[in-house]
C-alpha cells in the first residue's frame, strides 16, 4: 500500500515508517520539526542526537535498500497539505502529527494555543484532504487511553450502550480528559466521527497505552535510526524518565500522591 505517515519524525512516527517500509509498503513521511522546535525553546533535549528526517531516510535506504519519501512542511498550511496528498495519493494515512505532550499543553497560554491550533487544524486539514484527493483512503488516528480519564466504570471498546427512560442508544464512550492535550485528542475523535457520519470516511481511532524504549527490529542498535529519547518533565514518557533516573541514581519523580491505591 501507499501509506502516508504524518508526524514521521516523531517518537512513534519514525519507527512506524521503518516497520511499514521493511514490510514492503510504499511509505512517505511528513513533519515540520515541531517537537524539535519546542524542545529547543524549553531548553530540553533528547538523550542522544537524532538526525533530521532527510538524513534518517537516507540512512534507512542505505541499510535496507528501501525508500521512505520525506516531506518537510506544516500541515496547518492547506497549500502544503494539498500538494502532498495530490502527489502521493495515499491509500492509508497514519496521523501522529500533533503536539504530543500533556505537561507542555498546560505550561502557559502560548503553549495552550499552540496545542489547540496545531492539533485541531491539522486534523481538520487531513479530513478535508482525504475527502478531496483520496476518499477511499483509510485514516488511522492515534489517540490515547488518557482521553478516558479515570471513570468508575469499565472502559468499553469505543462504544457504550445506554438505556435511559425506557429507550436505548449506542454512544461513543464518554471522555474525561485530565489535560488540554488530551482534550484536543477528544476533539479529534469528535471531528472524525462527525465526518464519518457525514461523508462516510474510513477511520480507525486507535487508543494506545504508554510506549517506551528506543530499540525496534528495524533500528537494531543503530543509534542514527532510533527515535527521540526524551527524559525531561515535558516530553519524556514516564517510563523513559524513570529508566534514566534509576541509571543515574536520581530520586524517581513523584506522580500524584506517590502512594499506590489501597496501600497502607
Amino acid at each position: 500500500m501507499r501509506i502516508l505517515i504524518l508526524g514521521g519524525d516523531g517518537y512513534l512516527g519514525w519507527p512506524t515508517a521503518m516497520h511499514l517500509s521493511a514490510n514492503g509498503h510504499e511509505v512517505a513521511v511528513v513533519d515540520n520539526y515541531l517537537r524539535r522546535q519546542m524542545c529547543k525553546e524549553e531548553a530540553v533535549e533528547s538523550l542522544f542526537p537524532v538526525p533530521d528526517l532527510q538524513q534518517r531516510c537516507n540512512i534507512w535506504e542505505q541499510i535496507s535498500d528501501r525508500r521512505i519519501i520525506p516531506h518537510i512542511g506544516d500541515l496547518q498550511q492547506w497549500e502544503f497539505v494539498s500538494e502532498v496528498f495530490q502527489k502521493f495519493q495515499p491509500e492509508a494515512v497514519l496521523h501522529y502529527a500533533e503536539q504530543p505532550s500533556a505537561p507542555y499543553s498546560m505550561l502557559n497560554r502560548r503553549a495552550a494555543n499552540r496545542t489547540l491550533n496545531n492539533n485541531l487544524t491539522v486534523t481538520a486539514n487531513v479530513i478535508y484532504a482525504v475527502r478531496e484527493f483520496c476518499p477511499e483512503a483509510h485514516i488511522v488516528k492515534i489517540g490515547t487511553m488518557g482521553e478516558y480519564g479515570t471513570p468508575n466504570i469499565d472502559i468499553e471498546e469505543g462504544w457504550l450502550e445506554v438505556e435511559h427512560k425506557g429507550r436505548t442508544e449506542k454512544f461513543l464512550y464518554p471522555r474525561q480528559a485530565s489535560s488540554l492535550y488530551h482534550t484536543t485528542k477528544i476533539m479529534d475523535t469528535d471531528l472524525l466521527w462527525f465526518y464519518v457520519r457525514t461523508w462516510g470516511l474510513r477511520v480507525t481511532d486507535l487508543m494506545q497505552g504508554p510506549v517506551y524504549g528506543v530499540f525496534t527490529d528495524e533500528s537494531g542498535d543503530n543509534q542514527e535510526l532510533m527515535p527521540f529519547f526524551n527524559y525531561d518533565e515535558l516530553f519524556g514518557t514516564v517510563l523513559n524518565r524513570f529508566v534514566v533516573q534509576a541509571v543515574t541514581a536520581y530520586p524517581l519523580t513523584v506522580y500524584g500522591s506517590g502512594v499506590r491505591p489501597g496501600a497502607i
